[in-house]
């Protein structure tokens, strides 16, 4: 099977990342991804858990709308379906954004 790679973008930081199952829920990749750890065994991205106010924050992977040059969050699930990146037509070599989205305690 071909190796599937997104780049993914924090921060201004870019990272090529493989995806071993590209039709797990994307909730499953994201738990993959906080947790995944480099060549140098740090973690690749450090994702706060909170925010300055001490507001949980959760993440989300966001893909660029070309026609308004707008980042649209990918939601994990819709209604009690989970979602997979194919769900959103995210293709392999395609860059994603990791977006923070603090909510209220």
């Amino acid at each position: 099977m071909e190796e599937f790679l997104l780049d993914l973008i924090y921060k201004n930081k870019t990272v090529k990342f493989r995806v071993v199952n590209p039709d797990a829920p994307l909730s499953t990749l994201m738990n993959n991804l906080r947790h995944a750890v480099g060549n140098d065994g740090k973690l690749i991205f450090d994702f706060p858990s909170i925010d300055n106010t001490g507001a949980p924050i959760d993440y989300f992977f966001g893909k660029e709308d070309p026609e308004v040059h707008e980042v649209r969050v990918l939601r994990p699930r819709i209604g009690k379906d989970d979602q997979t990146l194919a769900d959103y037509n995210v293709k392999n070599g395609d860059k994603l954004f990791l977006v923070p989205d603090p909510f209220p305690g």
